[in-house]
């Protein structure tokens, strides 16, 4: 068994600086190549983490066999194919969220994946929050969740820098640049909100209701899902909020007489339990967060590198493989046919899901139980 991975980052983006830290953190990884259609970028992060090379041919690295997997971190448009071309090519996967855009991209990578020897791990970071592990192990049956997701005024202005002024906040449609399916948009960071409320519930969505400012299909939107067990979850997404007393990630777990609230995976608050949660998380003069014994505190996120090494060098299961990484995109691909039609729709999980045998796959069964 090798005892390094040797990785490419594809996409040298805003996503691939926080990556690739933790990449150079994690005794088993390597930077060997760089590529992003942008040389600059490609050379500026080559040079960051020591790579041997940068390179605008992503067939370059696909083809070089001294790459062992890729770390997609391009625009969410072309995840899914340069996730087909590397799987071709046999190199191991981890991609960005959100993996795929469409449930058709999703099948298409699933089948890639089931008909290969490659890893495929996907990055829904909330699952590995320690937040959330602590929550589904004190509430096992929410009745009720609710998710808020907003995106402040800075944010707005910036989007309004990039697309101009007669960008609208809040009113964004699906095919503008900044609809539900854009950089921050409802499938970017409202994305994990659907995740993390599949995973905290439970059980699978039966009907899903949403609604768009304006009656149609934008990312100022609702999204009700009702779940197998009767219960039911409402995820919030606004980018006219403030973002100020109401944080950008807030979430509250109704468990009948157990309740629990959590603001962006920093603190995690019960009442009517004695279980401890988290006190909020806080930064120190270094601008690093701690917890409240003032150890670094690792949100999850900077654990997927470490993850995806293990997975790859040593197999085992895999903490967020492709069908559990296709949930949001489900439900989120309903939510948009139900703002498009203004009624609810009926929706099955196993729609989600490619399988050889038809069978839904474990990860999906067991709502990622198991897998962290």
């Amino acid at each position: 068994m090798a005892d390094k991975l040797n990785v490419a980052i594809v996409g040298c983006g805003g996503i691939s600086r926080y990556h690739l830290a933790n990449i150079l953190k994690t005794p088993t990884m390597r930077l060997a190549a760089t590529v992003d259609v942008v040389e600059t970028a490609a050379r500026e992060r080559a040079e960051e983490g020591g790579a041997e090379y940068h390179t605008t041919d992503l067939e370059r690295v696909l083809s070089d066999g001294g790459v062992d997997a890729v770390i997609i971190c391009s625009t969410h448009d072309t995840h899914a194919a340069i996730s087909l071309e590397a799987i071709a090519a046999g190199k191991h996967v981890f991609v960005e969220k959100p993996p795929m855009m469409t449930i058709e991209e999703a099948w298409a990578v699933q089948k890639a994946v089931g008909e290969s020897n490659v890893q495929f791990m996907g990055a829904w970071w909330f699952k590995h929050s320690p937040v959330t592990l602590r929550l589904r192990d004190v509430i096992k049956k929410p009745y009720f969740i609710l998710f808020t997701v907003r995106i402040p005024p800075s944010q707005n202005r910036r989007n309004k820098a990039i697309f101009g002024p007669n960008a609208a906040d809040g009113a964004h449609q699906v095919d503008d640049p900044q609809g539900p399916y854009g950089a921050d948009g409802v499938f970017d960071n409202g994305g994990y909100a659907l995740y993390w409320i599949w995973h905290v519930m439970r059980s699978q969505p039966v009907e899903i209701y949403a609604m768009g400012y304006g009656g149609k299909p934008t990312n100022t939107s609702t999204i009700v899902i009702r779940f197998d067990n009767g219960s039911v979850a409402n995820s919030v997404f606004s980018d006219v909020g403030s973002g100020g007393i109401v944080p950008k990630y807030y979430g509250e777990v109704l468990g009948g007489s157990v309740s629990a609230a959590t603001n962006r995976f920093r603190s995690l608050v019960f009442e009517g339990t004695d279980e401890p949660g988290f006190e909020e998380i806080y930064a120190d003069g270094t601008g690093i967060l701690k917890d409240p014994s003032g150890k670094p505190y690792r949100a999850g996120f900077d654990e997927e590198m470490e993850m995806f090494a293990t997975l790859c060098l040593e197999g085992g299961t895999n903490p967020m493989d492709v069908w559990e990484s296709s949930v949001p995109t489900f439900i989120f691909e309903k939510a948009i046919e139900s703002m498009r039609e203004r009624k609810p729709v009926s929706v099955d999980i196993r729609d989600a899901c490619w399988t050889p045998d038809g069978e839904l796959p474990e990860s999906v069964a067991t709502f990622g139980d198991g897998r962290e």
